[in-house]
């Protein structure tokens, strides 16, 4: 006969990740202290035991991103979402969705809640945020805020630029006679206003730095097939944007842009 579950807090040895995703675990244990499975924490456990970078990357990445503009896209992936550059001066921070709502958001310069009005609009958002369409109407980070479309009742809103950005984008592609629109998660809006400020800086406004460097925190994309799914996404755009000599950082162990070499690894072993 099994013996009876117990639930262990996440803390010490029973806090761990997981070996597909890298979310933040815990460990369940039965009553003899023996391990049985794990589960993902919640949102509300993961928050306290967040950690910054440590200083020996923080001190590298400053020396990387010297002299560039910088703007850090940040996620929710407790893997690395608390390791974004919060402290450095310099480096735009960009947001989203109800990330405000945990104490390792310390600060943003940008927000982007391209749900529909009635999704944030709820009293009770994702991951059981209560608050969140309060927090966009008083908007006291007094930032810009990208929505699908105007909204009086926020400050400082910006509708997306969505046609922007599949003009210039998506304009020599088609999905059979269709146009083709390739946005499957906030980080790929994130990176649609990325390009889309590259190229009309460079086109219009000589002398007013593009970025030139996009430093990633917080996305895995990995575990679940609406990730999956956005994941193929996300390195498209990440493509993109290498493919306009943008510089991309990603922390270790980051799954976008990770697999095994293709026909072994020994074909790597001089790179």
């Amino acid at each position: 006969m099994n013996k009876p579950l117990q639930h262990i807090l996440v803390k010490g040895k029973d806090r761990s990740t997981c070996p597909t995703c890298g979310m933040a675990v815990k460990i369940i244990r039965r009553s003899d202290g023996m391990a049985d499975h794990y589960e993902h924490t919640e949102y509300d456990e993961i928050d306290k035991f967040l950690l910054p970078q440590n200083e020996h990357t923080a001190k590298k990445l400053r020396e990387l991103r010297k002299g560039k503009k910088t703007v850090a896209l940040v996620g929710m992936a407790a893997t690395s979402c608390s390791l974004a550059p919060f402290d450095e001066e310099g480096v735009e921070i960009w947001g989203c969705n109800e990330m405000h709502a945990f104490d390792w958001m310390k600060r943003a310069d940008r927000w982007f809640q391209i749900h529909s009005e009635k999704s944030w609009k709820r009293k009770l958002a994702k991951r059981n945020i209560s608050g969140h369409k309060e927090w966009l109407m008083k908007n006291e980070w007094n930032i810009p805020i990208y929505m699908q479309r105007w909204n009086d009742e926020v400050p400082n809103v910006k509708e997306y630029p969505l046609h922007e950005v599949n003009d210039l984008v998506f304009k020599n592609i088609r999905r059979g006679d269709a146009k083709l629109k390739y946005f499957t998660s906030s980080f790929a809006y994130y990176m649609g206003v990325v390009i889309l400020e590259g190229r009309s800086i460079a086109d219009k406004k000589a002398g007013v730095k593009p970025f030139e460097r996009i430093e990633i925190y917080g996305f895995e994309m990995s575990g679940e097939i609406e990730y999956v799914q956005q994941k193929a996404c996300a390195e498209f755009w990440i493509g993109v944007a290498l493919g306009m000599g943008i510089e991309v950082y990603s922390p270790t162990n980051c799954q976008l842009l990770f697999s095994p070499l293709y026909g072994g690894d020994e074909q790597g072993s001089g790179w």
